[in-house]
């Protein structure tokens, strides 16, 4: 009974929330349907602009080309009069300000005769010989009126009075433009402007509101006296500058306008549009109003079926909620009977919590655990990392990367999936193979509790090092040698193949013994593995031959060094046992898969090589006395 009213004010507080909720979601939806559809119409009446824009200045190019054309073909005073006539009587259909030729110098002559110079357009000129392409641009004429041109280079030079003229040209008054372009967009109520890219003011179309009067560019005006942030006139600027299509609202001594942007594809420029939101959006709020009202009376007519709905789903929460409880208190048991088992049956174990980044850690092996028994779980994998190198073939082989939550959640999915890493610490001769199982997931099925099982496998790895090694020098044997050159060619791995053995050896066997010999095999082994990075290969492939593989691409500049390395170290005398002996090199190498398309030939290759320089260092022997005993104590 005492519940009853807490529920009804639960009910009314849950739906006066909903309805101001939906309020404002509808609201919202309103005003963006509401910008949405009047940007596309503003777009589509200034898409309509551009295109009478367009249409303008295709026709002068037009009739400039035409009249280029034909006053190549005059020959005489008379002719071009009859020309220039017509230029002259077309100046009323046109309404352009003048038609003139000009050179580079800036000297014109206009259709009615008169000539000059005008250095205040020479920049336009001398764009347009520079690049041999018709411009168009805009300058301030010497009656301090504005005027848009159109300049064209001429196919044929024309001389008069004894200077010669290269290009046409037509200029026009901007308000002729104004009124052939603007037309009547929303009763006279927006404004439209020609920009370039940089957002210079070039034409300011009639009429003129408030919003962009006495200004020479637009960014710097948006920047000053509007509310765009610096990032929204950035991206304004970059979308001009790339000749895109947009709209966007702005505000502006508190009114709010639309600003509607469409390339021109002339030049650089850009037609922008400007509007009080007031005559674009009133028909549409008069239709937000009216759809308010009825979403007031449809919210009060499903009222008491909302507050009958609440009830229903609070006390099925509630049943769910005492269902979950026990749940989590039966896994809770069966998760510590887990943990008292393993204890029994593997080496060490921890549990981690993805969730709040904490773990459990539990030591069977050791009498002094390595790790403490709890802490943040981003530590323990951390301290991991540090310690152990990851032998599981992965994309990533760090330990630090595999344990992370985001990549544990990718590989373990099911609550039946096993995440297999093997790992060893080389300094330790540590080989400790880890099972990563899925304990506990959140009702969205997350998974937020993990098991690392830890089980030490010394012994297996032990046995394999054993089989792979050479058992005098501590190199790896040809047993392995050939396992590597496998496993490179099938995953087509790249590898740099040394092939060596040692020169004038035999007569330290035949003169100082066997033992002697194993001696100087061990320590021109050590020599060898002193010239390769850690993630390279050293074999003794036989007697006194070796092979050493470095894992990466061909590089001659590298080849040459490591074979330099190589024979330098065994050219150095060794000392053994009191006696200083001398023994030398000879060395070949191949790259896979630059020399060779399989291993086996890379192999072959490089032993070739390695006997060519052989018989070289016989050859050059066989010519120095025979009394230097090379091989012996000197």
């Amino acid at each position: 009974m005492n519940k009853t009213p807490k529920l009804f004010i639960l009910a009314g507080a849950v739906l006066a929330s909903l309805f101001l909720f939906v309020s404002i979601v509808y609201n919202n939806f309103v005003q963006k349907s509401i910008y949405e559809e009047n940007s596309r119409h503003l777009l589509s009446t200034y898409e309509q602009v551009d295109k009478t824009f367009t249409m303008f200045v295709q026709h002068n190019w037009n009739a400039l080309s035409d009249w280029s054309n034909n006053l190549q073909y005059l020959d005489d005073a008379e002719n071009m009069k009859t020309l220039w006539y017509e230029f002259a009587r077309r100046k009323d259909a046109w309404q352009y300000q003048d038609f003139y030729m000009f050179n580079e110098n800036c000297d014109f002559i206009t259709a009615a005769g008169r000539d000059g110079n005008a250095p205040n357009i020479q920049g336009i000129f001398l764009d347009m010989y520079k690049t041999g392409q018709p411009v168009i641009s805009s300058y301030i004429a010497s009656d301090s009126n504005r005027r848009i041109v159109f300049a064209l280079p001429m196919d044929v030079p024309y001389t008069i009075n004894g200077i010669t003229y290269s290009g046409l040209a037509v200029s026009y008054n901007n308000d002729v433009v104004e009124k052939l372009i603007a037309g009547n967009i929303y009763q006279g109520q927006s404004d439209c402007y020609i920009l370039t890219s940089d957002g210079n003011v070039l034409l300011s179309l009639e009429p003129k509101t408030e919003f962009l009067q006495h200004i020479s560019n637009l960014f710097d005006f948006l920047n000053k006296y509007t509310d765009m942030t610096e990032t929204e006139i950035t991206d304004l600027k970059k979308n001009i500058k790339n000749v895109s299509t947009g709209s966007l609202q702005c505000r502006y001594n508190k009114k709010t306008y639309y600003l509607v942007y469409e390339p021109t594809g002339i030049n650089d420029w850009t037609i922008v549009g400007i509007i009080h939101d007031d005559v674009v959006d009133a028909s549409m709020r008069r239709i937000q109003s009216i759809t308010i009202v009825l979403l007031l009376i449809l919210n009060g007519c499903i009222a008491l079926l909302l507050i009958g709905t609440v009830f229903v789903l609070m006390d099925s929460r509630l049943r769910m909620k005492e269902h979950e409880q026990m749940i989590l208190l039966k896994r809770k048991e069966l998760t510590e009977q887990m943990f008292s088992g393993l204890g029994r049956i593997v080496d060490r174990f921890a549990v981690g919590d993805l969730k709040n980044n904490r773990y459990e850690y539990h030591e069977n092996l050791l009498k002094h655990p390595i790790y403490p028994e709890t802490g943040y779980y981003d530590d323990l994998v951390e301290d991991i990392s540090r310690q152990y190198l990851v032998m599981t073939d992965t994309e990533n082989k760090k330990m630090n990367h595999l344990l992370t939550p985001d990549y544990l959640r990718c590989v373990l999915k099911k609550e039946d999936d096993i995440f297999k890493i093997e790992y060893y610490n080389r300094s330790a001769d540590a080989y400790l193979i880890m099972h990563v199982v899925p304990v506990e997931w959140s009702p969205e099925h997350e998974l937020e509790k993990v098991m690392l099982i830890t089980q030490d496998i010394g012994q297996k790895h032990a046995l394999e090092n054993l089989a792979n090694t050479d058992g005098l020098t501590g190199l790896f044997n040809e047993r392995y040698f050939n396992s590597i050159l496998h496993k490179k060619e099938l995953q087509k791995l790249p590898f740099i193949l040394f092939y060596l053995d040692l020169d004038h050896f035999k007569p330290v066997n035949d003169t100082y013994g066997h033992d002697m010999g194993d001696k100087l095999l061990k320590e021109a082994a050590n020599r060898l593995q002193s010239c390769i990075r850690s993630n390279d290969y050293a074999f003794r492939i036989g007697g006194d031959e070796f092979s050493l593989v470095v894992c990466t691409e061909f590089d001659e500049s590298l080849c040459c060094r490591i074979k330099e390395q190589i024979q330098n170290r065994l050219c150095a005398p060794f000392d053994i046992d009191g006696k200083t002996l001398y023994v030398g090199s000879s060395c070949g190498y191949a790259a896979y898969p630059r020399d060779a398309s399989t291993a086996n030939e890379i192999r072959i290759l490089a032993d070739q090589r390695m006997y060519a320089e052989k018989e070289q260092h016989h050859m050059l022997s066989s010519l120095s006395s025979s009394s230097t005993g090379r091989g012996l104590e000197k």
